[in-house]
């Protein structure tokens, strides 16, 4: 082989084996980053349901006397409290904002009552009875988040089907029962801790406050009754996160 041929073939060699490495750094994996998960986040629609107990309690309140025929005297009515402690469930939809560690949100629900506050006063003179049979409120929301868990406070106005009545005289022959039944306005305060217990589910125990207002039973135009109506509630909820 010529002296020319010769470097040729050294120049091709040196040149294949520095081109060695390099093909094989471009065969080999390159490992893929680790995926990082994103911080909790409160924000958007959900959807859920709650069940726990009701505590309705109803102040009754009244000036009215009246004439009893068995014993031809005059019988006051004096102020009385019943109450009655019942299950409470439904379901509930609302919608959030985070800003930081603050949660913003409202809320509505629709609930259903069970149990029925009655007293019987005077001696045997008046049977009082107060229910709240379904509620619904539309609440905003105040919260605080730190990692999974939140505490918030919670305000808005409130809706209940209400029905009150009083019997006079009850199981005598002069016995008359009034009543009424009507769809009240009022208020509902309360506050509850919620935890995150996945990207989508929550869990949370929650307490409120509500006041329906009065009703009032005309049993004459001299003669009436006030029913005061309240429920204390404290319940379980479960939402899904969109």
């Amino acid at each position: 082989m010529g002296k020319r041929g010769f470097l040729i073939a050294t120049s091709a060699g040196f040149a294949a084996a520095a081109a060695m490495p390099g093909a094989q750094a471009a065969d080999m994996p390159i490992k893929a980053p680790r995926y990082i998960e994103p911080a909790a986040s409160w924000a958007g629609w959900y959807i859920g349901a709650h069940a726990g107990a009701a505590w309705q309690k109803s102040d009754v309140n009244s000036d009215a006397t009246f004439l009893d025929l068995d014993s031809k005297s005059l019988i006051p009515f004096n102020s009385a409290s019943i109450s009655k402690t019942g299950f409470i469930g439904g379901g509930q939809i609302g919608y959030n904002w985070q800003h930081g560690n603050f949660v913003f949100g409202i809320e509505a629900d629709g609930s259903g009552l069970s149990g029925r506050a009655s007293a019987t006063v005077g001696s045997d003179a008046a049977t009082f009875k107060s229910r709240i049979d379904w509620l619904s409120t539309v609440r905003g929301r105040f919260g605080l988040a730190v990692g999974d868990t939140m505490a918030y406070m919670t305000a808005g106005v409130a809706f209940g089907g209400v029905k009150n009545s009083v019997t006079i005289f009850p199981g005598s022959l002069n016995e008359a029962t009034y009543s009424s039944s009507k769809t009240k306005t009022g208020w509902a305060v309360g506050g509850g801790v919620e935890h995150m217990l996945s990207r989508n589910w929550t869990i949370g125990l929650e307490g409120l406050f509500v006041d329906l207002g009065r009703s009032t039973i005309n049993i004459d135009p001299v003669n009436s009754f006030q029913f005061n109506n309240q429920v204390i509630i404290g319940r379980l909820k479960v939402n899904y996160k969109f």
